[in-house]
This record gives structure tokens, C-alpha cells and sequence, in this order.
């Protein structure tokens, strides 16, 4: 998928009412159609919510364009508590308020990882849910 069909999608995602919500419950939807497993599902529906509250158009499209031309300047932007900083981060963040809460070390690395390329199977089929539950 290009960057322009990325920032389109974000587009379409921000639209939606309810849009980090609804489509953390389509994650999990589109696990359980996939025949996933409870853990797996449960990594799908928290995968996105340490995303902060405050998150802008820009914050998204930005972290899109950073990801594809300048991931080593999108590593070091996300360090701080700025919402952008938060919001590139919300992987690792997420990861903690899940262990934090008990949550099995599957799930949390689950979370930590849904922004990297896939290195396991149970990976690639939580980026495979989480790319069809977004509009």
C-alpha cells in the first residue's frame, strides 16, 4: 500500500464516528472471522488504545509519511508527552498498560509489535485485521 493510499485511509478512518473505537471492536471482529484465538482477538481489541484522546489529522498523516521516508526521525519524535509523541508511541505504550493489568506476555507483545513488519504468524494476522477493519 502506497503512503497516498495510507493518508486516504486515515482520511476515511477519522470519518467514522467513533472511529479509535470502532475500529478496535472491527480488529477483533475480523480475528474472530479469521478463526483466531481469544488472546489473539484480545490483542486486536487493546492494540490501539494508548492512542491519546487529543490526536489530530495531522499527528496521523504525519506518523504515515514518517514511517515510510523517515522512520529514524519518527523513532526519535516519539520520545516526550506531547500528543504526537504519544501518539507515535502508543505501540509501546499500550504494551505497558497491558502488562501493567496482567495481560499475558502473547498479548503484550502483540500490542508493542503491531507497528513492525510481522515476525510471527500470530503477527501477521493481527496487521492482516488490523488493515481490514479500518474503512
Amino acid at each position: 500500500m502506497s503512503a497516498l493510499d495510507r493518508v486516504l485511509q486515515t482520511w476515511r478512518y477519522l470519518s467514522v464516528a467513533r472511529g479509535d473505537e470502532a475500529h478496535a471492536e472491527n480488529t477483533a471482529r475480523v480475528l474472530r472471522a479469521l478463526g483466531a484465538d481469544d488472546e489473539l482477538v484480545l490483542a486486536g481489541l487493546l492494540h490501539d488504545r494508548a492512542k491519546p484522546a487529543g490526536t489530530r489529522l495531522w499527528h496521523r498523516i504525519a506518523a504515515v509519511l514518517l514511517d515510510e521516508a523517515a522512520p529514524r526521525v519518527r523513532s526519535r519524535l516519539a520520545s516526550g508527552d506531547s500528543t504526537f509523541a504519544r501518539y507515535l508511541d502508543h505501540a509501546r505504550r499500550g504494551a505497558e498498560l497491558a502488562r501493567a493489568e496482567g495481560r499475558s506476555e502473547r498479548v503484550i507483545r502483540l500490542i508493542a509489535r503491531h507497528h513492525q513488519s510481522p515476525a510471527t504468524p500470530d503477527e501477521a494476522l493481527l496487521a492482516r485485521a488490523d488493515r481490514e477493519a479500518l474503512p
